[in-house]
């Protein structure tokens, strides 16, 4: 009987030993630091031009009036095609961000040293709007965050097939787009919301 009874108590012994080797397995599976295999190649500067300002200006062109003198013209989604690519318009914006946000990605790629001008007089050198963002890096990561929100507001307004949705996250997209391009692209800049706001130019006198 003693006998028996040490066996019952070892064989207790060696399976709460196995269970413990158990937990702790699966505590060091779930702590250790996902490997990766990513390597950043693209600067935020190509994202920008590659693939977030295009999804952008899509989307503000899919809900949009024209006039001429001919009279205006609105542009809506109306075909399921339409839709669809809204809606990939709107992914590609939030999924750009998440690009954005990775550490270790740099304002131009390897071997760039000036960001290209896209019309707005006054950019930064690669350099100086890398140190712009390292030096306020919490502030480009609120903007960017900002800006995959407005880009679930899309979302969610495409595939509801909600105009006025698409109107009025189109305009925050727009305000943040142009408060972080004034923050880390063309500081100083002022950039009037209306023609009547532009600042007066002095022309040259002609003869």
């Amino acid at each position: 009987m003693r006998t028996l009874r040490f066996s019952a108590f070892a064989i207790a012994a060696l399976l709460v030993l196995s269970s413990c080797d158990k937990q702790a397995a699966t505590t060091v599976v779930q702590t250790a630091p996902p490997a990766t295999n990513l390597k950043l190649v693209a600067g935020i500067q190509d994202i920008m031009a590659l693939q977030i300002d295009p999804a952008a200006d899509a989307l503000w062109e899919s809900v949009s009036t024209t006039v001429t003198k001919d009279g205006s013209h609105e542009q809506r989604p109306l075909t399921d095609d339409d839709w669809a690519k809204a809606r990939g318009h709107a992914l590609m914006i939030i999924e750009g961000s998440n690009l954005l946000l990775m550490d270790g990605r740099r304002v131009a790629r390897e071997g760039v040293q000036k960001l290209e001008d896209h019309g707005t007089p006054g950019n930064l050198s690669a350099e100086e709007s890398q140190a712009a963002i390292d030096a306020n890096r919490e502030t480009f990561v609120a903007y960017t965050t900002a800006l995959r929100s407005v880009g679930e507001e899309l979302l969610q307004a495409v595939e509801a097939k909600n105009i006025d949705g698409i109107l009025e996250a189109g305009a925050t997209m727009d305000q943040v787009c142009e408060t972080c391009h004034l923050k880390f692209w063309y500081p100083g800049q002022k950039i009037p919301r209306f023609p009547d706001q532009a600042p007066e130019v002095d022309l040259p006198a002609t003869k």
